[in-house]
């Protein structure tokens, strides 16, 4: 039997989605600027490993070691297809920049891993909600919640 929150995991993925969006809009050339291009790299980035997380708790499959793992069962699981891996991986790695080295967060460097793998960021809620369709079917008007 699986347990996804289905309309919590839709809450994140359209949150990410549209912050993808507004990094896609901006040039990110002030200090104000370079502080929100922080905030949606690491919201983005939460946003990723906590549908990850969900995705891993609601099917019941193996325990992730790291953030980097997350990623890896969702490939082996076939959640997200192998070629696209290290694009996640190259973007959840800024994490540790954002979260431990604050006074050192390397912006160019940040707008560069983002826009390299922005096809693949894109991808991610699609891929995510053709999974969850495959495996529990549609959402219906009937508040089909991933209980099965």
């Amino acid at each position: 039997m699986y347990f996804v929150d289905r309309k919590k995991m839709e809450q994140t993925l359209q949150y990410l989605d549209g912050l993808l969006d507004t990094f896609e809009q901006h040039e990110f050339s002030t200090d104000l600027a370079s502080l929100a291009l922080e905030r949606i790299a690491q919201m983005s980035i939460e946003a990723i490993i906590d549908v990850g997380n969900m995705m891993i708790d609601g099917f019941i499959m193996r325990d992730p070691g790291s953030y980097e793992d997350i990623v890896d069962i969702l490939v082996d699981e076939q959640v997200l297809p192998g070629d696209e891996c290290h694009a996640y991986k190259a973007v959840i790695n800024i994490r540790k920049m954002l979260v431990h080295h604050y006074l050192e967060v390397d912006h160019g460097h940040i707008i560069e891993v983002f826009r390299l793998h922005m096809p693949s960021l894109k991808s991610f809620s699609g891929r995510i909600r053709k999974y969850l369709d495959d495996e529990l079917g549609p959402v219906s008007a009937f508040g089909n919640d991933g209980k099965s």
